[in-house]
């Protein structure tokens, strides 16, 4: 009887998947938001099918992820995808960039250049070539940008934007893209 537990999940790496850089998976998931003409239309197919990604299932979930490393930078970027047949509101699919160094030291703001080579700018500028609008953005307590929304049709994409750094002014003003997600239009 094999007694052993199995090895903890490491996320892949641009060694084994040069192909997955965070601007190529950024593509494809505005690929998989500009297919969707209706909200109803996410499924774990579609997700297969346009984002062709070696993810690991989550079968009790009915949903998956793809974890990616830059180890050199501290920096992990996720898809993940889960879709819930019998409450709508719980299917969603997302791409986030997280820095493990600002985990354990939530004061830390560290340069996100490694995972910004599609800014805010380029995410922003696709939804809109897609017909998608911006309907309402979300502030926190101190005015700052917390969330913008964007909506076509049932569909409702939300970017949480983080500016690039603290120094130098140049990237102080440029936005990157902390997360992107897909969610149904509430009704």
């Amino acid at each position: 009887m094999n007694t052993a537990s199995p090895a903890p999940y490491q996320p892949s790496t641009l060694a084994e998947h040069p192909e997955l850089t965070p601007d190529e998976i950024g593509r494809r998931f505005l690929k998989l938001i500009d297919s969707l003409k209706s909200f109803n239309e996410l499924s774990t197919d579609r997700v297969r099918q346009v984002m062709r990604l070696p993810m690991v299932e989550v079968p009790e979930e009915d949903g998956g992820f793809l974890a990616m490393t830059l180890p050199k930078f501290a920096w992990n970027y996720i898809f993940s995808y889960s879709v819930d047949p019998k409450y709508r509101r719980y299917t969603n699919a997302r791409f986030e960039f997280r820095n493990e160094k600002e985990r354990v030291d939530v004061r830390l703001l560290e340069d996100m250049n490694p995972v910004c080579g599609m800014d805010f700018n380029a995410y922003e500028a696709a939804l809109m070539n897609a017909g998608f609008k911006n309907e309402h953005a979300s502030y926190g307590e101190l005015g700052q940008l917390l969330a913008l929304q964007y909506v076509r049709n049932d569909v409702r994409v939300q970017i949480m934007p983080r500016r690039e750094a603290n120094a130098p002014d140049s990237k102080l003003n440029h936005a990157c893209v902390e997360s992107i997600s897909i969610h149904p239009l509430d009704p």
